[in-house]
């Protein structure tokens, strides 16, 4: 894999520049613990660019794993200026964000992730989806990055392999997550990553909906060794990567480019780290005792029924929300995706042609 020089990207792009920047250090909150993809992977390689590239003028203090906003407080947090960024999950926050969780919410229907979706979305947000942008922004949110998970499984505390073994079992779920879960005779619980080990351990949960790889970042594995592997549903969005807007007003462009750089470093790295966590926890599944077992036939049947039902619901959920131009959002964030996976074919692994379509495809229209 091609690793992308930062710094020496924004010294040509600064080349003369007189005006010394005003200071920033940077008071981030994540809800994820430190060892998670979105943290280690996309947020302190954010953080740690801006403050290579910022020319002395960037530093940061990170406060990961909730220590000091949860996901759910997240939001106000970025919205009162209690911090200056945050990993912000916008599907708490159907009310405040509703442009944006529409564009969000095919989530339960996509089958695969990587940087092409975390792309995708953070390009229909910033550049295609006016409506979209200014509710981020009357929420004090700048948004410069989102993720995006590789494809869910059930990770359960018990050994399940039919549609019949998961009637009535209780599962975690994000959002829209839910109307899956009910679709397939589970009994949802929306609530945050961090407190579902210990849901999971006392009995609260039976399940949670993820990533293979949260058996291990997440330290699942040791409460939930059983995984259905039916690879449904992608979680994406954020943004995992965002300044609060009072911040962003009041940098330079050096400080500008620095950021947007690591945001689109931290994008690539976190959505590739899901993808080599699920492989390596698939890769060790026997010797670290976990039980990985293939949907039946009458699940898949189940799951192939879903795409339309849920389609429809969300369509007809957002018109009576208030969303006249639903559809055309729900369409116009599908070919943004189409593009980004159309370019991911050609950039590969490539982090450095990944990055230079982010700053001339997405933060040069910001």
């Amino acid at each position: 894999m091609r690793i992308f020089n930062g710094v020496a990207f924004v010294a040509a792009l600064t080349m003369g520049a007189s005006v010394q920047a005003a200071d920033v250090n940077v008071t981030y909150a994540a809800y994820g613990p430190p060892t998670s993809s979105n943290v280690e992977f996309g947020i302190i390689p954010f953080l740690e660019t801006a403050k290579a590239m910022g020319d002395g003028t960037i530093d940061y203090t990170l406060h990961s794993g909730g220590s000091l906003l949860g996901a759910k407080a997240m939001l106000g947090g970025m919205k009162d200026g209690m911090v200056d960024g945050g990993q912000v999950l916008a599907v708490y926050f159907p009310a405040e964000l509703p442009l944006s969780n529409l564009a969000m919410a095919l989530a339960p229907m996509l089958r695969s992730g990587g940087p092409a979706l975390a792309a995708a979305i953070t390009d229909y947000v910033l550049t295609e989806c006016p409506g979209c942008k200014a509710e981020m922004e009357a929420n004090n949110i700048m948004f410069l990055g989102a993720y995006s998970t590789t494809s869910y499984s059930l990770l359960c505390t018990k050994p399940i392999d039919t549609l019949e073994s998961l009637a009535g079992l209780k599962v975690r779920v994000p959002g829209d997550f839910a109307y899956l879960a009910s679709f397939l005779g589970m009994t949802p619980v929306n609530m945050g990553i961090g407190e579902t080990y210990e849901s999971l351990q006392r009995g609260a949960l039976d399940c949670t909906l993820g990533p293979v790889g949260w058996l291990q970042q997440f330290s699942l594995g040791e409460v939930a060794k059983n995984v259905l592997n039916t690879s449904y549903g992608v979680s994406y969005g954020g943004p995992i990567i965002s300044l609060t807007k009072t911040m962003w007003d009041g940098l330079d462009d050096t400080q500008k480019t620095a950021f947007q750089t690591g945001a689109a470093i931290g994008i690539f790295r976190a959505a590739n780290d899901y993808i080599a966590s699920d492989e390596e926890v698939l890769a060790g599944a026997e010797q670290s005792g976990y039980s990985i077992t293939e949907p039946g036939e009458a699940l898949l049947a189940k799951l192939q029924e879903f795409n339309p039902y849920f389609n429809d619901l969300l369509i007809s959920r957002a018109k009576e929300n208030g969303i006249e131009d639903a559809e055309g959002i729900v369409n116009g964030f599908r070919k943004t995706l189409d593009m980004w996976t159309s370019a991911m074919e050609e950039i590969g692994d490539d982090e450095e042609a990944f990055v230079k379509k982010m700053m001339e495809e997405v933060y040069s229209d910001m």
